[in-house]
């Protein structure tokens, strides 16, 4: 399952790299880095609602938006290590 310390991490990666001064070199892999975070909370928010009425159906919504998070973590480290090794 996940957790809330890998949310924040993702979503505060971007704002270190602003400090380091290397988001500008890559833009659109930290704005992928960031929406993985925003679809951890977003899982997050579903692995709350278990003790709810609709508890069976939230179980799907956290597995896809922590798919959809880590899927979009990976494209955007990767996509950001390549095209910083290829400056």
């Amino acid at each position: 399952m996940i957790d809330v310390w890998l949310a924040v991490a993702t979503l505060l990666a971007p704002v270190f790299a602003e400090y380091a001064k290397i988001r500008s070199k890559a833009e659109r892999q930290f704005n992928f880095i960031a929406s993985a975070g925003i679809f951890f909370l977003l899982a997050l928010a579903f692995n709350a609602s278990f003790l709810t009425i609709a508890g069976g159906a939230a179980i799907y919504g956290l597995y896809i938006f922590e798919f959809l998070g880590w899927l979009f973590l990976l494209v955007g480290v990767i996509w950001a290590v390549f095209s910083g090794l290829l400056k």
